[in-house]
């Protein structure tokens, strides 16, 4: 049987608003943002050389890279560059105030 893809990651309230926060569900490095009352679930690795995004800029929906600049809109994943390069976004939910991630294995 397999098992529930929804994996429990924190409470609603340890998201700070504009304060990337990494959480790791079954291993898996999720970079979770909270922008204007929405959140936002993408790989913590960027595409170019899986750098950890969360040391990176957030500037309005742009995320910035640390390690070389790449900039993406957190909003699709997608690396403004070039749009065919894009983060991984993971599905999410809010279920009595707890932030679920779904992973499949």
């Amino acid at each position: 049987m397999p098992s529930d893809p929804w994996v429990y990651v924190l409470d609603e309230q340890e998201l700070c608003d504009s304060r990337p926060r990494v959480v790791r569900p079954r291993g898996v490095p999720v970079l979770l943002i909270k922008k204007k009352g929405e959140i936002y679930a993408l790989t913590n690795k960027c595409s170019h050389m899986g750098c950890p995004l969360d040391c990176g800029t957030l500037t309005g929906f742009v995320l910035e890279c640390p390690c070389h600049d790449w900039k993406y809109d957190i909003r699709t994943g997608v690396f403004l560059g070039a749009a065919e390069i894009s983060l991984k976004a993971y599905e999410w939910r809010i279920t009595e105030k707890r932030v679920f991630i779904k992973i499949e294995v």
